[in-house]
């Protein structure tokens, strides 16, 4: 029962932080194994076409979060559109893959926000199109421009705690970009291509 449960739970993408989500995961689990035990049985075809499904349901909760939806759509519990475009119309994604490396972004700073108690992430730059990176004085390469597969990046700090303990904690726990903007005041979070893991000083 353990090992069948862990197929299920790993099938479909939810938030395992989220108790009312796991509890979901666990019904649906339970409902299935009363109405039809073989479903899990590793020598049938069940469990192949489960897998199917799971990625057509991964593919739609990424699909949820595109490039037209209103600044209120909530990327994440805690993250909206609007926060990540400053809610300025220019900063729009114009992309679906934008959206996709955004929302990654997001999960992550749910982490962030769970670790520290739960207080509110606020962001303080997000996507810059390249007329805004180079209003503000961004680098030509910026991650915050978005412009290829699996690049982007926000800036970030937490109300009400130190930003330096926020800055140790992504530097443990984050395998790609992380820019010490600390002395600044945010904390820069990104990939950029290849997902390298990349450290540096503002």
């Amino acid at each position: 029962m353990t090992q069948n449960r862990l197929r299920l739970h790993d099938l479909f993408r939810y938030y395992k932080e989220l108790p009312h989500q796991t509890a979901a995961i666990t019904e649906l689990e339970e409902a299935i194994l009363k109405k039809s035990p073989a479903i899990f049985n590793r020598d049938q075809e069940w469990f192949k076409t489960w897998s199917q499904a799971g990625k057509q349901v991964e593919t739609s909760f990424k699909s949820l979060f595109t490039p037209d939806k209103p600044w209120s759509f909530k990327v994440t519990p805690n993250v909206t559109y609007g926060e990540l475009t400053l809610m300025e119309e220019e900063r729009r994604f114009t992309r679906q893959q934008q959206c996709d490396t955004a929302l990654e972004l997001c999960k992550y700073l749910e982490k962030v926000r769970a670790h520290f108690g739960g207080k509110p992430i606020v962001i303080t730059s997000g996507h810059r199109p390249a007329a805004v990176n180079q209003r503000v004085g961004g680098s030509s390469r910026s991650e915050h421009l978005y412009n290829m597969d699996g690049v982007g990046a926000v800036d970030f700090y937490i109300a009400g705690v130190d930003i330096y303990a926020v800055q140790e904690y992504v530097d443990q726990t984050w395998n790609y970009s992380l820019g010490y903007g600390a002395p600044k005041g945010f904390v820069h979070l990104g990939k950029r291509l290849g997902g390298p893991r990349i450290r540096w000083n503002y």
